[in-house]
């Protein structure tokens, strides 16, 4: 059980990164396929429905950045308590935070089902596109607390440096939706023909086996579950996993809350400036997913590391990460800029939708290495116990600098200034968090 402990605190840094970050690359990367597969099944049944999905994107986000905050504060505080030795605290810890995660889920769940009119018309979803985005949402609401366990699960395992079980999980989640999918949207064999329906059930399906999966997990296979499941420290506890979990879900909401701003400004350019946005962001997520990936890496290492007292690793750690970002971004910018007439045409054939997700694809890229050098930094903050730094530099990429910038820039430019107004945001906070790594990490 303490293998992984035990390597992560000595050794060459960068062979660690790699064995925590490759796993966590392909698990990532199956997940984040099946949101661009959904889009390409979606965008068959035409413009309108993929523009009811890309209303859901942001709303989707915003609850799951409650389960990541939850996740992160988990993976966080487990990774210093191994880094202690102390394996029956993590137990007790592990526990705590799966029933803390329920509890907040179900609760978040039921308030998302009775809003989803009001919010959605808040975000400016007319007429024609509201029974579509209804009946998603109601559907996806119904399998969320099934959607929590993939990722709280995730968090315990993976805090002890074990990164193959989750990638593992995440690619069953990706299999089964993928697969499902067809059948259920179109109605292959048996089945009714649901068409968006039919993608909110496979989420429910795939999140709900896999959620069953990670549980047997850390069940049987970990041990990291112990009784009684209330106890006279649990407030204790909830409130150790809270000190980062409620920076960390805060920063994981001011995302979507901006990416709905954005929407909406979005939104005043056409039913085709929305559909574009949420293929430019399903595509965008495939890409940069490797940060996400090292960013968890760089969480586990320096977690333990920071728990065992070894500083000097912990800054080496973020210096190697960040130079691994820089050079993924650029290939990322080489092969978007080359295929970027091309990759709109598997969604969507309207010219209006190709046209601005081309433009997407041609502007944005060029600051993802910054935006890879703040997911790093941002990592680090959070699993050395200062989540205000790390919420601090996410709410000032998205509402500080990003939804003004985005107002302004659609006022004067369309939907083009919308997307120099994120490059631009990129660039300001990637170079504020190279300087507050200086700064603020030992």
């Amino acid at each position: 059980m303490h293998r992984h402990r035990e390597n992560l605190l000595e050794g060459d840094i960068a062979p660690h990164l790699r064995r925590l970050s490759v796993p966590l690359i392909w698990g990532l990367f199956a997940m984040t396929s099946f949101s661009v597969v959904d889009a390409l099944y979606i965008s068959r049944l035409g413009t309108l429905n993929l523009a009811a999905f890309g209303f859901t994107i942001p709303v989707v986000m915003f609850f799951m950045g409650i389960i990541y905050g939850l996740s992160v504060g988990t993976t966080s505080l487990l990774a210093r308590v191994y880094g202690e030795g102390d394996f029956v605290k993590v137990q007790r810890l592990a526990t705590d935070s799966v029933v803390l995660t329920t509890i907040v889920v179900c609760v978040s769940s039921v308030a998302g089902y009775l809003l989803i009119d009001p919010v959605f018309h808040l975000m400016g979803a007319g007429a024609n596109v509201m029974p579509l985005v209804h009946s998603f949402m109601a559907i996806w609401y119904w399998g969320m607390v099934f959607t929590s366990y993939v990722f709280i699960c995730n968090a315990c395992i993976r805090a002890d440096g074990d990164t193959r079980i989750p990638a593992f999980l995440l690619t069953l989640v990706s299999v089964l939706n993928a697969c499902i999918d067809p059948f259920l949207i179109y109605g292959w064999g048996p089945f009714p023909r649901m068409g968006l329906d039919g993608a909110a059930l496979t989420l429910v399906i795939s999140y709900t086996v896999t959620g069953a999966v990670g549980l047997y997990f850390v069940i049987f296979k970990k041990s990291l579950i112990c009784l009684p499941l209330f106890h006279e420290e649990t407030f204790a506890s909830w409130k150790r996993v809270l000190h980062v979990g409620i920076p960390s879900t805060l920063s994981n909401l001011i995302g979507p809350i901006s990416q709905a701003a954005v929407t909406w400004l979005a939104a005043a350019l056409g039913t085709e400036a929305v559909a574009a946005l949420g293929v430019s962001t399903r595509i965008e997520g495939m890409m940069i997913l490797v940060f996400y990936a090292m960013g968890a890496g760089v969480s586990i290492f320096t977690g333990q590391n920071y728990g065992a007292g070894n500083f000097g690793r912990v800054q080496e750690m973020i210096r190697i990460a960040g130079k691994y970002a820089l050079i993924w971004s650029l290939i990322i910018l080489v092969i978007l800029l080359a295929f970027a007439t091309r990759i709109p045409l598997f969604f969507d054939s309207h010219p209006v939708v190709v046209a601005d997700t081309t433009l997407y694809l041609r502007i944005v890229p060029v600051s993802y290495g910054a935006m890879g050098i703040m997911i790093v930094v941002n990592s680090a903050l959070n699993a050395i116990g200062k989540p205000f730094l790390a919420t601090t530099l996410i709410l000032l990429r998205a509402f500080i600098l990003y939804v003004p910038l985005a107002y302004i820039g659609q006022k004067y430019f369309g939907f083009t200034g919308i997307l120099l107004a994120l490059m631009i945001t990129n660039f300001i906070v990637g170079l504020i968090s190279h300087l507050w790594n200086k700064i603020a990490t030992p």
